[in-house]
């Protein structure tokens, strides 16, 4: 009882202490919140997708919301040409994914059996999808079965209620307009939005009832999605400090059909990428980001990072969540984009079938009652027809997905930033070789979108080797015997994480020089594991093959068994926390 209560105690203070940490921060987004209440409104995390195609853009703005709960409207920026049909609301699922996807993530390799003579097997050297078949093969007949991807679900999904709109004229007096319904719009409004007068004010009124809380008075919005076929190149970011604190991040996903994009007003940087980390950083990737983007920017000031560019059909490498499915696709913009697309294009008419495919089709139901015949017959044209109108739609809508993120407070945005196409960039993917896994960090541009921000931890062989001539240090996937948790850990939720709770200096193993990084070594000092400041200054904990646990290096004992108590309860708070 004793212990349980010492394990109680020491659980809440390390959960006090933690959330007095975090940094209160800010997410810039193209417009502001009005409240019809007095306590002042902040937004703490928003993210953009701005999907393209042709002259056409879709815009998909999430942000989050503290405050007063009751009574607030959120106030949006948007082309003059956007119209109320142009104007939906998404679920938050797909801004979630593009994150997912796109992260920065953390990726463990393992050594290979030095007595197998194959070549190193890799976590994404799986088949994610099915791969597809011939697409007028009859129902029945196996191998010539379409892929299942044919005939899953397409349609756009969008979330109504949570939101009443009203468009006002461009250079409307929305400061007027929020006063006569009640609302009162921020200090400032008026002189912020001088500047936007081609802009039409976009009022969404939240419904209370139907937002998801998060915390005491804050609350994760629905996306907002608006279509335009004006030129949306240019974020009106800057009305969006109107409710800011101290630093601010906006996160940008470019989705277009060929083009990784950049910044072009401000200077724009690769993070590191295919940097070693000690273990300990493993579920804490959003504390360590943060303290490393901090780094960052100090020696960039006003700098994007182009974390990511990959086409949709893959995911990075390893992927930390599947590929963007169709529907998923569709609902970021697709949908608007598809009404455009000519008729006969969109709804194609299945090819003839070729004599050995209708003998076949016959075949398989000349034992069927005549009634299910008809049935049968009914259900195939249909699939056929479902299954060339998808194959059209899946070679319609294959995009480059781009990640942006940049961090700042209210003097690091002198402009509101413009979006541009990039030359096409690869880095983040060399596997590691040798004893210390080393793999290149540098990312090429001129080549094809194959970028990624990744970070990587090496478990070395550990059982004993029975073969006269082993091929030691090829590094891939986990073993079949591997029981620990099979997932790739990204910077998620990075507004709520600490940024002082891990500290670069101890969890980076490669030098990252222009950073002060691995340069020299570094006592581990409040980070749990195995501290690191060279490329290899201290071994990192050896996993135990099959077993999924691990053995620690330097400390043992009573006092090993004290900390990794401490640590253990200092993690589930955070847990329970996050």
């Amino acid at each position: 009882m004793k212990l349980a209560s010492t394990a109680r105690l020491l659980g809440a203070a390390t959960l006090a202490l933690a959330v007095s940490a975090l940094p209160r921060s800010a997410d810039a987004f193209p417009g502001f919140y009005a409240s019809k209440k007095s306590e002042p409104i902040k937004n703490h995390s928003t993210q953009i997708a701005v999907m393209k195609k042709g002259t056409d853009t879709v815009v998909s703005i999430m942000p989050d919301y503290d405050g007063p709960i009751e009574g607030f409207a959120m106030v949006l920026l948007v082309p003059s040409d956007v119209t109320a049909d142009k104007v939906t609301t998404l679920k938050r699922d797909f801004i979630d994914r593009l994150d997912s996807l796109t992260a920065p993530r953390f990726h463990e390799y393992w050594e290979q059996d030095p007595c197998d003579p194959g070549p190193a097997e890799q976590e994404w050297e799986r088949n994610l999808k099915v791969a597809p078949a011939a697409p007028t093969a009859p129902t029945g007949a196996a191998p010539l079965k379409p892929a299942k991807e044919l005939f899953l679900d397409t349609k756009a999904k969008q979330k109504e209620g949570e939101y009443k709109f009203t468009l006002l004229d461009a250079g409307a007096d929305v400061v007027a307009w929020l006063t006569s319904h009640g609302y009162k719009p921020p200090e400032g409004a008026a002189a912020a939005l001088k500047g936007y007068g081609s802009l039409r004010p976009l009022v969404a009124e939240v419904d209370a009832k139907r937002i998801e809380l998060t915390g005491d008075n804050l609350a994760v919005l629905s996306p907002i999605r608006f279509a335009t076929s004006q030129p949306w190149d240019t974020i009106p970011s800057k009305v969006g400090v109107l409710n800011s604190a101290k630093e601010q991040e906006l996160i940008i996903y470019a989705i277009d059909p060929d083009s990784r994009y950049e910044a072009k007003n401000y200077k724009t940087i690769f993070p590191p990428t295919n940097i070693e980390l000690d273990f300990s950083a493993k579920e804490r990737m959003g504390e360590f980001y943060n303290a490393l983007y901090d780094l960052i920017r100090a020696k960039n000031p006003q700098t994007f990072l182009s974390e990511y560019a990959w086409p949709t059909e893959g995911c990075g490498q390893p992927c930390a969540t599947e590929p963007l499915m169709l529907s998923e696709l569709l609902s970021l913009g697709g949908d608007y984009f598809e009404q455009s697309v000519p008729e006969a294009e969109r709804h194609p008419k299945p090819p003839a079938l070729t004599k050995e495919e209708e003998a076949a089709f016959k075949e398989s139901i000349k034992e069927l009652k005549p009634k299910e015949k008809r049935d049968r017959e009914k259900m195939f044209k249909q699939e056929r027809i479902t299954v060339v109108e998808n194959k059209g739609l899946v070679a319609r809508h294959k995009y480059v997905v781009s990640r942006l993120h940049y961090r700042y407070d209210e003097k690091g945005l002198p402009n509101d930033p413009q979006l541009g196409k990039a030359a096409p960039a690869a880095g983040g993917t060399a596997l590691p070789k040798g004893k210390t896994g080393e793999a290149s960090t540098e990312v090429k541009t001129g080549d094809a979108n194959k970028l990624q921000t990744r970070y990587n931890n090496f478990h070395p062989w550990v059982p004993v080797i029975q073969c006269p001539n082993p091929d030691r240090y090829k590094w891939g996937k986990a073993g079949r015997d591997y029981r620990g948790l099979r997932k790739t850990w990204i910077t998620d939720d990075l507004a709520r994480k600490s940024h002082t709770q891990i500290k670069p200096a101890v969890v980076v193993k490669t030098p990252i020089p222009e950073l002060g990084l691995g340069t020299a070594p570094v006592k581990a000092e409040g980070t749990a594991g195995s501290g690191a400041g060279g490329s290899a200054a201290a071994p990192a904990a050896a996993e135990k093959s099959g077993c999924g646990c691990r053995v620690a290096t330097g400390t043992g004992g009573v006092a090993g068994l004290a900390l990794g108590l401490g640590v253990a309860l200092g993690l589930a708070s955070r847990r329970r926390r996050r």
